[in-house]
């Protein structure tokens, strides 16, 4: 193994922009219920668990040399955190409430600051567009990433796993959404998790393993995350959250980031580069297209409604990066 500089390459970019794509489609299985067909909810649980791991290895590779040579600047990386999550926020919220008219009441004004996922009932947290949970809890790991980074070291982690061994024991099974699955300070965990991945992979690198064997390792990866998304449903509810998937995402990540297997080429396809740019809209106005599409159109095949959601999806997630997301950020 050698040094890593921690700078992240365009290929690796591609990568885990594809990444997105992959796992954003896992999440929008586990909403789409429809006839008789159940959801995907292992899906569901494994994509939120990847995207937080993955925004505090992102965030760390992009702005943890920033930290490391003391230039980096709060105010403004916050600034573009909050312009590329929250007017997306707004503009869900508002054609949530134009489509489908809900009774405006006290929950609305929490929602709308994104401080729904601090209050544990249900009522609040998955209140409107529901997805909306996910920034609520992002943005309190994006005010601790400073301070997380500089103080990320094994006995940080050990720390911070202790916390969540402890929460883990004492939350009963009737709040496992709102104490586990939704609450800021417990996926702040896996936010953490990514910290420390980054440091690992700025440190240790395969850079002259064999391709055959990154083939090898890709694949079996792939395979154990199958077989985890297949455990789901008999693993204890707790498990389901988060830590039934740490122990291969956590690899995953490591090991496609270095973009030297065949699968990971793979992901630099040009579409599925298009469609993990899309990623955070699709995340955010898949429930909105999925509940309006079941409305109008309540009796097509399976099939067919899951195409037409997909692809409605896709192109609402276009035209809102093309002429809202893109002017402001």
């Amino acid at each position: 193994m050698s040094q890593q500089n921690g700078i992240c390459n365009r290929q690796t970019n591609e990568t885990l922009l594809s990444l997105r794509f992959v796992f954003v489609m896992m999440v929008f299985m586990s909403h789409f219920s429809y006839r008789d067909v159940l959801s995907f909810d292992a899906g569901g649980d494994c994509g939120v668990a990847f995207f937080f791991l993955l925004s505090g290895f992102v965030l760390s590779m992009g702005y943890g040399p920033k930290i490391d040579g003391e230039t980096f600047r709060f105010a403004r990386f916050f600034r573009r955190r909050l312009l590329k999550l929250y007017p997306l926020h707004l503009l869900s919220l508002l054609l949530f409430l134009l489509l489908f008219r809900p009774a405006i009441d006290h929950w609305l004004p929490l929602n709308a600051l994104l401080l729904q996922s601090w209050v544990p009932d249900s009522n609040y947290y998955f209140s409107y567009n529901a997805v909306s949970w996910f920034l609520s809890s992002l943005l309190f790991c994006y005010l601790l990433f400073p301070v997380a980074y500089r103080h990320a070291n094994w006995r940080t982690l050990t720390a911070v796993m202790s916390f969540y061994v402890a929460v883990y024991a004492i939350v009963p099974y009737s709040h496992i959404n709102a104490l586990l699955y939704v609450a800021p300070w417990v996926r702040f965990v896996d936010f953490f998790l990514g910290i420390m991945l980054y440091k690992v992979y700025r440190r240790y690198a395969f850079s002259h393993t064999r391709t055959s064997v990154f083939a090898i390792i890709e694949s079996l990866l792939v395979i154990l995350l199958v077989l985890a998304l297949i455990a789901y449903p008999y693993a204890d509810e707790k498990l389901r959250n988060a830590p039934l998937y740490w122990l291969v995402l956590l690899p995953f990540i490591y090991f496609f980031t270095q973009q030297k297997g065949p699968v990971s080429r793979c992901l630099q396809c040009g579409v599925l580069q298009w469609l993990g740019s899309l990623s955070m809209p699709i995340y955010m106005f898949h429930p909105i297209v999925f509940r309006s599409m079941v409305h109008f159109f309540p009796s097509l095949p399976y099939v067919v409604m899951l195409t037409l959601c997909f692809l409605v999806t896709v192109f609402l997630s276009w035209v809102i990066d093309r002429l809202f997301l893109a002017k402001i950020q």
